[in-house]
C-alpha cells in the first residue's frame, strides 16, 4: 500500500478516535435546550459538524469484528477453530447465553447515540443559521442513514429492539422500557424506511456529504471522495436493502437499478469510457488492464479486498470501504480474528471449501477460482480466511493496516436478483448470476419476449454505433469463469432463489452477509419451508462430521425465536 495513503489513514483514524471520545465524555451528551448548542460549543460550525461525523465513522469502525462474527459465525460458512473461547463457540452452534459478550447489542447502541447526539444538533444548527440547506443536508442524511444501517443489524440479530432517536445523556437509560420499548423487526423496517426516504431525493445520490469541500482533507493524498475512496455508507443501496427486507420488491429493485447505471464520468476519454461501463455493472472488456474477471493465468479478483484503496479497478466493485489500522484503537481486529500468526480463531468451514471445489469452470475443470488462494488459503497447513489477511506478512508484524468492504457490487446484483426473482423475472435474475446479460439476452433483457420496463430494461446493445449501459455486463459466475447454472422451469422462482444464495456462498464468504441473507429467505418462505434456516446451518456441521451438534442446531432452529440472539444491555 501508498506509505503516504497509509499514514493518512491512520491520522484519520487517530482524528476520528480522538473526536469521538470528546463526544463520549458526560458534558458533551448533557441535553441542553432545543433552541441552543451544548455548552461544550462543539458544534460551531460546518467544520466541526465534519469533525462529528468522522468521530461517529472512527467509533463504528470498531464495530468491524462484531459485525463480521455475527453474520458469518452465525452462518454455515465460518467455523470455530481450537483456539476460540466458549462464547464464540456459542455463537457458531447457536447456543447463545444472555452473558455473551458477542451478543451484548451495547456497542451497537453507542454508535447510534453518538448519531442522535450529532443529528439533534445539526437541527440546532440549521434552525440558527450555522448550516445552510444543503450543508445541513448533506451531514444530515449521511448520520441518519449510517444509524439505520446500524438499527437495521439489530434487528437482524435480535429481532425485537428498542428504537431509540433521542439523544440521551446515559446508555442505561434505554433499559428503561417504560420508555423505549421493544418493537418488532418488521415495524422496525416500517421506521427505517419511513425515516430514510424522507431524505429529498437529490440528497439521496451516493456520498454526497463528500461533495463538501469540508469534507475532503488535505491529508497527505488521501481525499474522502467518491472517486478514489468510499468512505461514507451507500445511500440508494441501502435503501434497497431496506426495501428488500420489507418484501417491497419493486422498489428494493428501482433503487438498486438507480445504483447500477450510475456512471463516474461522461466525458470521451477512452479509460473514462471504460468507467462508465464498469461501474457497478460486474463487467468485464477482456483485458487484464481493466477487469477483476478470473483467467487461468491472472486472478484479479482478490483485488477487491487487497489492491490499494485508491485503486480505479478495484473501485468499481467497492461501494463502501472503511481503513482498518494497527496504529490505534482498536486496530485491525479481523487480522487478529483469522490470521494463523494471531489469535487464529475462526476459519472457514468445511462446507465452504467444498462449495468451491464442487464448482465447474467453462474449461470444464473443477474448483472455483474464488476459493483458494482468493477468499482462503493454507497457511502452516491451517485453512486461513485470506479476505483479511492477504497484505499482512510476518516479515512486517507491525504494519497491519487493511479495510473492511462493507458493501460492493457483487452483493448488489445478487439483492437485485432476488428482488427481479419475486416479481417473475427468473430469467433476469438468472442471468446476472450467470453469464450477464449480454450472454443471455443478446442485446436487451426481456419479458415474454416484450422489452421489458425500468427497473428490467438492461441494454447490452453493442455495435459500432452505439453501446448499450450493460454490454460489458458478464455476470457474477461469468467474472468467476465458471459454468451457468441451470434453473428447474417447473420451479423457477424458488430454484433461482437457492441459486442466488448459492452464488452469494461463492462470491462473498466471510465478509458479513451469511447470516443476513439466509434469515431473509428463512424469513419470507417460513409458511412453505419453515425448516430452511435450520437445515443451512446444520449442514455446516455435517459437513465437518460432526453430527450431533448438526442435529442440535437443527432442533434449537426448528424454532423460531432461536433465530435471534437474547437482547441484554451489558
Amino acid at each position: 500500500m501508498n506509505k503516504n495513503i497509509s499514514t493518512a489513514f491512520s491520522k484519520l483514524i487517530l482524528f476520528g478516535l480522538c473526536f469521538c471520545t470528546l463526544l463520549s465524555c458526560k458534558k458533551a451528551f448533557d441535553l441542553q435546550p432545543e433552541d441552543a448548542l451544548e455548552a461544550s460549543q462543539t458544534y460551531r460550525n460546518v467544520y466541526d459538524a465534519d469533525a462529528a461525523i468522522l468521530g461517529i465513522y472512527g467509533k463504528f469502525v470498531s464495530l468491524a469484528d462484531k459485525y463480521v462474527l455475527l453474520n458469518e459465525l452465525r452462518g454455515d460458512l465460518l467455523d470455530v477453530t481450537p483456539n476460540a473461547n466458549a462464547y464464540l463457540k456459542q455463537l457458531g452452534t447457536q447456543t447463545v447465553t444472555s452473558d455473551n459478550p458477542y451478543a451484548d447489542p451495547k456497542p451497537f447502541y453507542e454508535v447510534i447515540l453518538n448519531c442522535n447526539d450529532a443529528l439533534k444538533n445539526f437541527n440546532i444548527m440549521r434552525q440558527n443559521k450555522v448550516l445552510d440547506n444543503n450543508q445541513y443536508y448533506q451531514r444530515y442524511t449521511d448520520v441518519l442513514f449510517l444509524r439505520s444501517w446500524l438499527y437495521l443489524q439489530l434487528g437482524i440479530h435480535y429481532g425485537s429492539v428498542p428504537y431509540v432517536t433521542d439523544a440521551l445523556t446515559n446508555i442505561e437509560d434505554i433499559k428503561d422500557e417504560s420508555k423505549f420499548q421493544k418493537i418488532t423487526f418488521d415495524d422496525l423496517l416500517g421506521r427505517l424506511i419511513r425515516d430514510t426516504e424522507a431524505t429529498p431525493k437529490e440528497f439521496l445520490n451516493q456520498n454526497t456529504s463528500a461533495s463538501s469541500p469540508t469534507l475532503i482533507l488535505p491529508m497527505d493524498t488521501y481525499l474522502i471522495r467518491d472517486g478514489v475512496f468510499k468512505f461514507f455508507i451507500h445511500r440508494r443501496s441501502f435503501l434497497g436493502d431496506l426495501n428488500l427486507w420489507k418484501g417491497e420488491y419493486l422498489k428494493a429493485a428501482s433503487y438498486y437499478k438507480d445504483v447500477m447505471e450510475i456512471g463516474t464520468n461522461q466525458t470521451t476519454n477512452a479509460d473514462q469510457q471504460v468507467d462508465i461501463f464498469d461501474t457497478y455493472r460486474v463487467s468485464d472488456d477482456n483485458s487484464t488492464d481493466h477487469s477483476l474477471k478470473t483467467t487461468a493465468v491472472i486472478n484479479p479478483w482478490t483485488n477487491i479486498f487487497a489492491a490499494p484503496l485508491a485503486d480505479r479497478i478495484a473501485n468499481w466493485e467497492r461501494m463502501w470501504t472503511l481503513p482498518l489500522t494497527g496504529s490505534f484503537s482498536p486496530g485491525n481486529p479481523l487480522l487478529s480474528l483469522f490470521s494463523v500468526s494471531g489469535n487464529y480463531l475462526v476459519k472457514p468451514s468445511a462446507l465452504s471449501i467444498n462449495n468451491w471445489n464442487n464448482q465447474v469452470r467453462t474449461d470444464g475443470s473443477l474448483t472455483d477460482r474464488r476459493g483458494l488462494n482468493m477468499s482462503y488459503r493454507l497457511n502452516a497447513n491451517q485453512p486461513e480466511v485470506l479476505k483479511f489477511t492477504k497484505n499482512y506478512s510476518t516479515s512486517l508484524p507491525f504494519e497491519k493496516t487493511g479495510m473492511w468492504v462493507v458493501y460492493r457490487a457483487a452483493v448488489m446484483h445478487m439483492r437485485f436478483a432476488e428482488a427481479a426473482n419475486r416479481l417473475d423475472r427468473s430469467t433476469l435474475a438468472g442471468a446476472l448470476i450467470n453469464n450477464g446479460i449480454f450472454g443471455t439476452f443478446g442485446t436487451k433483457s426481456t419479458y415474454n419476449g416484450v422489452a421489458d420496463t425500468y427497473p428490467f430494461n438492461f441494454d447490452g446493445t453493442t455495435t459500432t454505433a452505439f453501446r448499450g449501459n450493460w454490454y460489458r455486463n458478464s455476470g457474477i459466475r461469468g467474472r468467476a469463469v465458471n459454468q451457468n447454472v441451470s434453473i428447474d422451469p417447473a420451479n423457477a422462482m424458488i430454484d433461482t432463489e437457492d441459486k442466488i444464495i448459492q452464488e452469494e456462498a461463492l462470491e462473498t464468504a466471510f465478509e458479513g452477509y451469511r447470516w443476513q441473507d439466509l434469515l431473509r429467505i428463512a424469513l419470507r418462505r417460513q409458511a412453505t419451508d419453515p425448516n430452511y434456516l435450520a437445515n443451512k446451518i446444520a449442514a455446516k456441521f455435517e459437513a465437518a462430521g460432526d453430527f450431533s451438534a448438526a442435529a442440535t442446531a437443527r432442533a434449537r432452529l426448528a424454532d423460531k425465536n432461536n433465530w435471534y440472539l437474547p437482547f441484554k444491555l451489558k
